[in-house]
């Protein structure tokens, strides 16, 4: 039998799909023709084309197979992507668990997204227990995500074995694509981030978010959801960090986000009618993201899967290597390690 994977092309999924591998898992790796699929070259895998969009190459694509991770989403903070949003990470998450309860696969693991965890009302940490309000302002991408775990529900309704894990944001090597974060840290490295925003994100590292997932297949209970988080961090302490590693320097400009949120809501307008194919910096979504922290509790992924958590500030040293490795960031002569 073999474990199927989708979104193997991207961050999370090119690690899970190495360590995978390295256990002596024989693996099946979905791709499509026309997408970047760098970080599977060399891997001794079985890939197979489909789409999530397609039932039918679904159903072909998980044949013989017992296990699935389902990885794949498409992640954007473009208005005009909002219906991209839906069709591949709801319809897309309900046509895989579809096409697995019909290949009789035993167990699915869904990645879902910390943006699917909603605020405590209290103040407090948040934890797998919380909901999103659909009535405040979100990313399009976090409600795809929080709708994407209802067609799990449905799923597990119906008898099927399926449990959800919610990673904050992934730091770590083999960013092929790159991610958000990747491009972050290019972008600082190149001298081209001028500004930044003050507030705090949760973080992990992405070997973490692999173990969560080995982790969730092995130990998790059927329909429950579990957070993969290493902590929340100050984006100017990340920077310090990012300066120490690449000698790039912390941009001079720090935004208040009290002025930066009037800003996000024309530019918003303007990026999405005059430059539609152009992503993005920030958005209103962005701006309540960083203005509202969200800090969570791993407690229950502590407690139910043993996940231990390690350091962040190590996985974005790592990050760093494995660009300069690529030659994709320019090597920096006596930086701090």
């Amino acid at each position: 039998m073999k474990t199927f994977v989708t979104g193997a092309s991207g961050h999370v999924g090119a690690n899970l799909i190495r360590e995978l591998l390295a256990r002596g898992v024989a693996v099946k790796a979905l791709f499509r023709m026309r997408s970047n699929n760098r970080a599977l070259e060399g891997l001794d895998l079985e890939r197979v084309e489909g789409d999530l969009r397609d039932l039918s190459s679904l159903e072909r694509a998980m044949r013989g197979c017992d296990r699935v991770y389902h990885l794949a989403a498409f992640v954007s903070l473009r208005a005009g992507d909002r219906n991209a949003l839906f069709e591949a990470n709801v319809v897309g998450t309900k046509n895989l668990l579809d096409a697995a309860e019909r290949a009789g696969v035993e167990r699915v693991v869904h990645c879902s997204s910390l943006g699917a965890i909603g605020p405590n009302p209290s103040c407090g940490l948040s934890d797998e227990t919380h909901t999103v309000n659909p009535y405040k302002v979100h990313l399009d991408y976090e409600l795809s995500k929080a709708v994407s775990e209802l067609e799990v529900h449905r799923a597990v309704a119906r008898g099927m074995d399926v449990v959800i894990v919610n990673p904050s944001g992934v730091v770590g090597p083999h960013d092929y694509l790159p991610s958000s974060v990747g491009r972050s840290i290019l972008d600082f490295a190149a001298g081209r981030m001028h500004a930044y925003l003050a507030g705090g994100v949760e973080f992990v590292a992405v070997r973490d978010v692999v173990a969560g997932h080995l982790l969730a297949m092995e130990r998790g209970k059927r329909g429950e959801r579990y957070i993969l988080s290493g902590g929340h961090h100050r984006l100017e302490a990340i920077l310090e960090h990012l300066q120490a590693l690449t000698g790039a320097p912390v941009p001079r400009l720090r935004l208040p986000l009290s002025l930066m949120l009037p800003v996000a809501h024309v530019s918003s307008l303007i990026m999405d009618r005059i430059f539609p194919s152009v992503p993005p910096r920030f958005t209103p979504g962005t701006i309540r993201l960083l203005s509202t922290p969200k800090q969570v509790s791993t407690q229950k992924s502590q407690r139910d899967l043993g996940f231990r958590p390690t350091s962040v500030l190590e996985a974005f040293r790592e990050q760093v290597d494995w660009f300069e490795a690529q030659g994709l960031l320019a090597r920096r002569r006596g930086r701090s390690r």
